[in-house]
């Protein structure tokens, strides 16, 4: 894996990640064991936009699924938001998840059933935040993102553009500290790809959301 490109803003910032020694194997101690990740070291200051690069298998999938807590290390530790995840309980991890990292995902993952502001607002609702005021934060988000003439569709109703801009305002609504995105533009054309990598870099500048 090649080492990630960083746009370091600031060095008296702390890191909002900071990964030390993470290792990951599969099948451990089977003859059939593979090392996916070996002593990654990596750290993020708040407002960065990083890539992650390298070729397919070498291990891009499997660290922003550490990461964002989807799959356990092997070993080794990560700290997100001066929060060492290793010493969370399982209840607090899912918590701290929907609370702290948000994800956009190649094939959006959008439920196909919830229309673009309820998509939005679920994460808001699972947070406790009380319906009126989650519906009226997403369609805010929504209308930021130039959604504002489809909050009542649903995803089987948008262009493949519009449900990442769907994805992505989902992925804001928490104000998380990090965003991880698997690939989001793979599956887009080259002119909606460019439009979407277009608004992951204003909401960088605009909002300082590491990426």
């Amino acid at each position: 894996m090649k080492k990630p490109n960083q746009n370091i803003k600031s060095s008296s910032q702390k890191p909002i990640l900071l990964i030390s020694k993470l290792h990951k194997k599969y099948n451990e101690g089977k003859p059939n064991e593979v090392h996916a990740l070996k002593g990654i070291e990596l750290s993020v200051k708040k407002g960065d936009m990083m890539a992650i690069m390298g070729a397919s298998g070498c291990g891009k999938t499997t660290l922003l699924n550490m990461i964002g807590h989807l799959d356990k290390s092997s070993s080794g530790s990560i700290i997100i938001d001066e929060v060492d995840t290793s010493l969370l309980s399982d209840s607090k991890m899912t918590a701290f998840r929907r609370d702290k990292i948000g994800f956009i995902f190649q094939l959006f993952n959008l439920f196909p059933f919830l229309t673009a502001v309820e998509n939005v607002e679920t994460p808001l609702l699972l947070s406790g935040i009380r319906s009126g005021l989650a519906r009226e934060q997403a369609k805010m988000l929504l209308r930021e993102l130039g959604m504002g003439d489809r909050l009542y569709h649903l995803p089987t109703e948008l262009s493949g553009g519009q449900q990442q801009r769907v994805a992505v305002a989902r992925a804001l609504i928490n104000q998380p500290a990090i965003i991880l995105g698997d690939e989001p533009t793979g599956d887009l054309d080259s002119a909606t790809s460019a439009e979407v990598m277009d608004l992951f870099r204003r909401i960088n500048r605009i909002n300082q959301q590491t990426l």
